[in-house]
């Protein structure tokens, strides 16, 4: 018997024995992970489809293995990501179960068939490389997904970090509290702008008590906002400049004081109230 009829023969004893070998592989996931029990329904039958796959692949030439592990890894863990229950770790985790039971069921069968060490390599090799690349095709969407919701948990953040609070019907307050970046300036930009045009105020006052460092960047990000909210009717105010910020706005040139600045959120308050 050749390989090729040898992996043949392999492929054949896998497909056959498919829900079992997913069985054993869910139970042993589940018992790592009781958590997974809840969403057995959905894991089980793509462990069957994936032990299929890694029989199917014996019999494929390298060029088909690839684009079927492709497709099904990047299907999968696209899909994978999305379960709430499910971390990388624990897919991770889940690989040996596979080349464990699969090649438990290989080294059986390749004592009836009296194969030699070399020829229960060469089966052996092919499914290891098979489980390697499938790996690497699951890992990548799966990688993806959790950098997108990372980036659209820190938009969050930074939004709720950039709150516009509004007094009354002309007047809302801007807090500003600890360091400003590029890419907060640039939040601090964008949502004053729209909350601004949401509440339809008159008056919006930028309070800087909270900050402590303001470089040349966000200086001039912080004059382009006054600039734009001028451009919508919006009268802005700085309040709550530090000692140390004035002394930085001073050695830059710039100058609040055409629109107006204060030491403290009560006195710009006070004064715009009162006009």
């Amino acid at each position: 018997m050749n390989l090729n009829s040898q992996l043949i023969h392999m492929k054949n004893c896998i497909l056959q024995q498919s829900h079992d070998l997913a069985r054993i592989i869910t139970n042993e996931q589940n018992s790592r992970y009781p958590e997974l029990n809840r969403i057995e329904i959905d894991l089980h039958p793509m462990r069957i489809e994936l032990v299929e796959l890694y029989g199917a692949c014996l019999e494929m030439s390298e060029e088909q293995r690839v684009v079927g592990l492709r497709e099904w890894g990047e299907k999968a863990g696209a899909h994978t990501a999305k379960m709430h229950q499910v971390t990388i770790d624990m897919m991770l985790r889940e690989v040996p179960h596979y080349r464990n039971t699969i090649g438990s069921l290989i080294k059986y069968e390749a004592q009836k068939l009296e194969l030699n060490t070399n020829e229960l390599y060469d089966i052996i090799d092919v499914l290891d490389r098979s489980i390697n690349d499938l790996v690497y095709f699951f890992s990548v969407p799966f990688v993806r997904y959790d950098k997108e919701q990372l980036a659209l948990t820190q938009q969050m953040v930074l939004e709720l970090s950039v709150p516009v609070v509004s007094i009354n019907n002309d007047i809302a307050v801007l807090p500003l509290v600890g360091t400003m970046n590029e890419v907060r300036s640039r939040v601090l930009h964008e949502r004053a702008l729209i909350e601004a045009s949401r509440l339809k105020i008159k008056h919006l006052i930028i309070d800087l008590s909270g900050v402590q460092i303001i470089d040349t960047f966000v200086a001039q990000q912080l004059f382009h906002l006054l600039d734009s909210l001028a451009l919508l009717g919006v009268k802005g105010t700085v309040s709550g400049i530090s000692p140390i910020i004035a002394q930085t706005l001073v050695q830059l040139g710039l100058d609040f004081g055409k629109v107006g600045s204060y030491s403290t959120l009560k006195r710009a308050l006070s004064v715009i109230q009162s006009s």
